[in-house]
């Protein structure tokens, strides 16, 4: 199956709960919500391309006790809705305990309001790095309380994937080992920052690569531990929030200022080879 399969199953099966509603203005016309309208015709809803009114319904389906899952048709829809989600959908993980997904499909080239959205207390964002990490994040979103939003590569979600990863939003993964820096990467940077440590590791400089998966809450204690080991953190297509956290976690440790670099593998290895050789 590949990812959107997989996503497809995931939303079916979350359906068979009273609770979970789906929403969004062209569910129908995706491939991951097709056929849910006649599966659950009473908790999927095909609303007006309005996102002010998408992100109200959805809030106030969440503070009623529902779970539900809103679809957005892209990051730029997001704008539309930045103040809401944080006056509002930011309650569900305070006073208004509740649960709320947001999925937000990312074009290549296309951007979205990270920093805003790092900014807004109680909302966790992820962006998957692949596309088994897609179908992981949204599994564990579906079980989480808060609200999530999720930045979707929507280039990946055709690749096949043999099963769902049991994901912790909390939790980041070191998926590659080494010890000369720290690649902090998130998102597709993760694939870019894989690809410039292969790179680095013919000239003898082994980049341990993390996968931040969410920035929101970030998870410190493995961005302090390798951190604190290579002494030199750089940071891959990452909002700057990363970088005042990896200072911090490791202050006494660096052995060099911490480098920033975009999500390309060419920028990648100019910055860990700067990193290195300070």
């Amino acid at each position: 199956m590949n990812a959107t399969q997989a996503i497809h199953g995931l939303l079916s099966n979350a359906l068979k709960s009273g609770d979970v509603h789906i929403l969004g203005e062209a569910l129908e016309l995706s491939p991951a919500t097709s056929g849910l309208l006649a599966q659950a015709p009473d908790r999927v809803h095909l609303l007006p391309a309005a996102d002010a009114s998408l992100i109200g319904v959805a809030i106030g389906l969440a503070m009623s006790g529902a779970r539900p899952v809103l679809e957005l048709s892209g990051p730029d829809a997001l704008w539309g809705i930045l103040q809401q989600l944080g006056q509002e959908a930011a309650l569900l993980s305070g006073e208004f305990s509740g649960a709320l997904v947001i999925r937000v499909p990312l074009a290549p080239g296309e951007t979205a309001p990270v920093s805003a959205l790092a900014a807004l207390p109680g909302v966790t964002l992820a962006a998957p790095s692949s596309a088994a990490e897609a179908a992981g994040v949204l599994a564990a979103a579906l079980k989480a309380r808060g609200a999530v939003v999720i930045l979707e590569p929507r280039a990946r979600l055709r690749e096949g994937i043999a099963a769902i990863p049991e994901v912790r939003l909390d939790q980041a993964q070191v998926v590659r080992t080494g010890t000369h820096a720290t690649v902090l990467a998130w998102g597709r940077g993760v694939a870019a920052a894989l690809s410039a440590a292969e790179a680095l590791s013919e000239d003898g400089i082994e980049a341990e690569v993390i996968d931040l998966r969410c920035v929101t809450p970030l998870d410190t204690d493995t961005i302090a531990a390798s951190v604190n080991k290579t002494g030199r953190p750089v940071l891959a297509g990452c909002p700057e929030s990363v970088l005042s956290a990896a200072v911090r976690a490791a202050f006494l440790r660096l052995e060099s200022p911490p480098e920033i670099a975009s999500a390309e593998a060419a920028d990648i290895t100019r910055a860990v080879r700067a990193s290195v050789s300070y």
